[in-house]
């Protein structure tokens, strides 16, 4: 963010000022705009790279601070026992909770993870992951995902902790944070032959080329992180359903179990004496209950979260062995089927690779892959959209990809630093703000300004915020007097 407001355009040490006064003009329009853009958001910005920096080690600071309920130290030759036996443990120890789902051991070296439902959330409701172990089946203890601190930093990276309106702050920060990058790429290119390393105008010269440095990698973060924002992500996803591009969705498959007809055949059936069979088991509606969405929840196709699976069902170990079978990829999850007619839901992805992603719909009798999604059925769109998830999230090329992350985040921070320091030292004595001076082009001024609403199209936040600044400006700040000195 510039904002020597006796910085010169490049050209005019050269006379361009009489030979060029447009490209002149054009330079201060947009230094103008750049400085009030870093000065407004930079608080926000920073707050967004400072979160952001901080939950690219979610997966790490987790399997740190919950070591003891994740891993277990099994013996050579320890088996597991059946995780029927495991969920029945866990159904003990929170008689009064509803079960959604199994995550069995990724390893010999990792606990059971059963996922038990927020009392009175709906289907975004933070859940409790219980976690037993394998070899004993004993319980080894629960974390309530509402009330962890990286959920903390996730929250206050989206919403600022306020839900709604701090979705909208936030959104608002990451486009005009776009703007920001824009304007400051055209101010860097008009400056980048100066010279002057030294005092303002050295750290000047930091803050533009870094900025040059940073901003492709700082573009791609805003572009991948907008999917997830409630205005330009729910007009995203408007676009890829319209387009057919949307990932499958387990509503998208109408499947469920075929009952057994005769009395006969369920009390033959050798798994009919497990025990979770027949509890009140709720499972996802449509989406994973986790904190990005997945398409792994699956209810049964018109059964309720709180009806009963029906006797007979298989045990989860045959659903757990067909999927071993059918090479479900990463660590899946097993949501348990609802009610007589549903089915069991097998979601399994690699983190580091959105492409192997696979999901199952299993007959809760017999075994019979009912339906099956994986990458294949995403749309082009939607495609784009998971792998720039795993970008943002630093996951996609493993840690390269976290190290850039982070170093973009770190980035952010420095400009942000740099900028508000140029500001302060160069701020006008008296009652001024120290912005630069309005370009005296009027043409030049509007041509900037349509091009900004253009820009606002793309990001409907920024573009409507433009709209009331400029009005404010034009009904307030150039018809008084003392807003005209202070705003420049």
């Amino acid at each position: 963010m510039s904002d020597d407001r006796t910085q010169t355009d490049p050209d005019s040490n050269s006379g361009s000022d009489r030979t060029r006064p447009s490209r002149n003009q054009l330079y201060k329009t947009l230094w103008r705009w750049h400085f009030y853009a870093g000065l407004l958001i930079t608080p926000l910005l920073v707050l967004l790279a400072v979160t952001g920096g901080i939950y690219l080690f979610k997966p790490a600071y987790e399997d740190w601070v919950y070591k003891d309920l994740r891993t277990v130290q099994a013996a050579e030759n320890a088996r597991p026992v059946p995780l029927a036996e495991q969920v029945d443990a866990v159904r003990k120890a929170k008689p009064e909770a509803t079960i959604q789902s199994v995550t069995p051991p990724s390893d010999r070296d990792h606990s059971t993870m059963v996922t038990l439902a927020a009392d009175g959330g709906g289907e975004w409701a933070p859940t409790v992951s219980v976690y037993v172990n394998p070899y004993d089946g004993k319980v080894l203890g629960s974390v309530d995902n509402g009330k962890t601190f990286m959920h903390t930093v996730r929250e206050l990276h989206g919403n600022l902790l306020s839900g709604t309106v701090g979705d909208r702050l936030m959104e608002l920060t990451a486009s005009w944070a776009a703007i920001l990058t824009f304007t400051g790429l055209y101010l860097w290119w008009r400056t980048r032959s100066t010279r002057g390393r030294t005092g303002r105008r050295g750290l000047r010269r930091w803050h533009a080329t870094a900025g040059a440095v940073l901003s492709v990698f700082l573009l791609i973060l805003i572009a991948t992180g907008l999917p997830w924002t409630g205005v330009w992500g729910d007009q995203l996803q408007k676009i890829i359903t319209a387009t057919k591009q949307q990932a499958p969705s387990a509503w998208d498959y109408k499947v469920s179990s075929t009952v057994p007809k005769t009395a006969d055949r369920l009390t033959t059936n050798p798994d009919t004496s497990v025990p979770w069979a027949a509890e009140k088991l709720q499972v996802p509606s449509s989406q994973s209950a986790g904190e990005h969405a997945g398409h792994e929840g699956h209810t049964g196709h018109g059964e309720t979260a709180t009806s009963h699976a029906a006797p007979g069902s298989l045990p989860i170990e045959r659903a757990v062995a067909i999927a071993h079978r059918h090479r479900v990829p990463g660590t899946f999850t097993v949501t348990l089927p609802q009610g007589p007619k549903g089915v069991y839901t097998i979601s399994g992805k690699s983190e580091a690779d959105p492409a192997k992603q696979r999901t199952l719909f299993l007959d809760q009798y017999s075994g019979k892959v009912l339906a099956s999604y994986g990458w294949p059925q995403y749309g082009f769109l939607s495609k784009l959209v998971e792998q720039g998830i795993a970008l943002h999230q630093g996951e996609r090329f493993g840690l390269p990809n976290l190290l850039v992350a982070l170093g973009t985040c770190l980035g952010v921070i420095g400009m942000a630093v740099s900028g508000m320091v140029m500001w302060w030292r160069r701020r006008p004595t008296g009652k001024a703000l120290g912005a630069p001076r309005r370009a005296q082009d009027a043409r030049v001024t509007r041509a900037v300004a349509v091009l900004m609403l253009v820009l606002g199209l793309a990001m409907p936040l920024a573009g409507l915020s433009m709209v009331l600044i400029l009005i404010l400006d034009w009904l307030l700040i150039r018809r008084i007097a003392r807003l005209r000195r202070f705003f420049g």
